[in-house]
């Protein structure tokens, strides 16, 4: 029962969850059954930890026994011109076209990344859990693809 989240944070029931939206900074976190805390809309990782604290103290619960993982992010962009998917799938043996989503998706080995870029030049960088990792990797396949002539 988190009952006190929904009480003194404002946070809202999805089920078994509780959600909490934070102005300052601008965070979700969702809050699980077994009482651990997923936060959303914060990357560097002392800033969640911080917002976390935050949070707890003003739940009155204690400190004691915080830890804390770093997974994945998503990252989205938009490379700001349209993109030949079949040029892009054509030239490049990272590039494979994804007919389910008709996008394109790149095995950004180099960066330890996926890309999923659509004809307009929009995307998200998934599997990465660094926000400068993914905005390089952006960097590096735009230029490959402006390169060969997939953007227009």
């Amino acid at each position: 029962d988190h009952s006190e989240a929904i009480d003194l944070a404002s946070g809202t029931k999805a089920g078994d969850y509780v959600v909490v939206s934070h102005e300052e900074p601008r965070a979700t976190y969702v809050i699980e059954p077994n009482g651990s805390i997923l936060v959303h809309g914060l990357s560097r990782s002392e800033v969640a930890e911080l917002a976390v604290q935050e949070l707890l103290l003003n739940l009155g619960l204690p400190l004691e026994g915080l830890s804390m993982d770093s997974g994945e992010i998503i990252v989205s962009f938009s490379l700001g011109k349209n993109v030949n998917l079949e040029i892009a799938e054509k030239r490049f043996s990272d590039i494979e076209m994804d007919e389910r989503i008709d996008a394109i998706r790149i095995s950004a080995s180099l960066h330890k990344a996926t890309i999923i870029i659509y004809d307009n030049g929009k995307g998200v960088v998934l599997g990465q859990s660094s926000r400068k990792v993914s905005e390089m990797a952006v960097r590096h396949w735009a230029e490959k693809l402006h390169n060969e002539e997939a953007l227009t």
